[in-house]
């Protein structure tokens, strides 16, 4: 059983990692062509559907998120986005990331997002949230 204080850390620490994903997700939905045709520019097969389903992790996962639904799929989902992001921003060069740590922040910050997500999964989402109301 949780305490009021433990609940409301877990309520917080959803509403700014959705902070992080939102914004950028409702933007990418704003401008869906634009960012198909940037993952095509990248040579990725299938850049629309791609960009469908990266788009729907990083609008409707955060909108989960908040409200507090499937806890454990959304988690994934989210991790799954940012898995697939790092993979498409570093690619290749991933390996090599390990060993320059100053020169790669936002790197490190991504996998930090990942672990923040891997404790929603393991912790669940608190008593404030439509999970635990129903």
């Amino acid at each position: 059983m949780l305490t009021r204080s433990e609940d409301a850390a877990l309520l917080v620490g959803r509403l700014l990692i959705a902070a992080l994903f939102l914004p950028s997700g409702f933007n990418k939905l704003m401008n869906f062509s634009a960012f198909a045709a940037s993952l095509a520019a990248k040579g990725l097969p299938y850049p629309t559907l791609i960009a469908g389903v990266l788009v729907a992790a990083e609008f409707l996962g955060p909108l989960a998120l908040i409200i507090g639904l499937w806890p454990r799929w959304t988690a994934l989902a989210l991790i799954g986005f940012t898995a697939a992001t790092l993979w498409l921003t570093y690619g290749k060069s991933l390996v090599g990331l390990v060993f320059r740590p100053r020169q790669n922040v936002d790197f490190f910050q991504n996998l930090a997002v990942i672990g923040g997500l891997l404790i929603y999964f393991a912790c669940g989402p608190g008593v404030w949230s439509r999970t635990r109301l129903r």
